[in-house]
């Protein structure tokens, strides 16, 4: 069975552990969304994601519990593990303000970004440290269960500008409109940077030019901070290797 074409997607902690045939139980929130809002039903198929990789496929076994606090069966009638999505790609940048980085998250989750690290820039706005982890994870998740992505978004802590070009073993690219460079060549694992609505600051061009890093423009218009890194991934990701799902 292709699990695209399975309607009821739930998270589970961890399948790693799990060798079909074996019952596994569903609670909490995710339950709460597969009984209440899905509207799910005992013989129905469900594909079970753990957020590190592996997809499972079971059939509803048995839901109990009560309305409020339902508890959902399910026996597992295989698990794959499904590769990550080749090159690796992380986007960093300034947090938009407001739900349009509830919006970035969701779009870069669908996408395929491998990681998004906030980025302390020069003129960024948003306090790095008032971010709501909770609420992204549910953003991820959401959007993982929607798309049948296996392996979650990874949120990193905040960066300095020059933490984000220094450590890391991965090839850094920077965006700007001054650049003349393409992300859809991208065939190696890459941290994007995307400056804040306000722009890079001269100081983080000069240290850009010291570095000699690649600049690559995004289109012909300014963006908005969440467009630009939504479009920065797909182009980035444009000849990348998917995953077999």
């Amino acid at each position: 069975m292709n699990p695209k074409s399975i309607h009821h997607r739930v998270m589970f902690s961890d399948l790693t552990g799990c060798v079909p045939p074996q019952l596994i139980t569903i609670e909490g929130p995710e339950a709460q969304h597969l009984a209440k809002v899905k509207r799910a039903r005992v013989g129905e198929m469900v594909g079970v994601l753990d957020g590190i990789g592996s997809m499972g496929i079971g059939e509803i076994a048995e839901i109990s519990g009560s309305k409020q606090r339902p508890i959902i069966a399910v026996m597992l009638d295989h698990i794959e593990m499904i590769p990550p999505v080749s090159p690796r790609i992380q986007i960093c940048c300034p947090a938009p303000k407001g739900d349009r980085l509830d919006r970035m998250i969701d779009q870069l989750t669908q996408i395929g970004i491998e990681s998004w690290g906030p980025l302390i820039s020069d003129r960024s706005e948003r306090d790095p440290t008032a971010i709501r982890q909770d609420r992204l994870t549910r953003i991820i998740h959401e959007a993982c269960k929607q798309c049948v992505r296996t392996r979650s978004l990874v949120i990193h802590e905040p960066m300095t500008l020059a933490q984000a070009i220094q450590n890391n073993p991965m090839r850094v690219v920077v965006c700007d409109g001054s650049g003349n460079e393409s992300l859809a060549s991208l065939d190696v694992d890459t941290r994007i940077l995307i400056g804040p609505e306000g722009g890079w600051s001269d100081e983080e061009r000069s240290r850009f030019a010291t570095s000699k890093i690649q600049i690559a423009r995004l289109g012909v218009h300014v963006l908005r901070l969440e467009t630009a890194a939504a479009v920065a991934g797909s182009l980035a990701l444009a000849n990348s290797i998917p995953p077999t799902v």
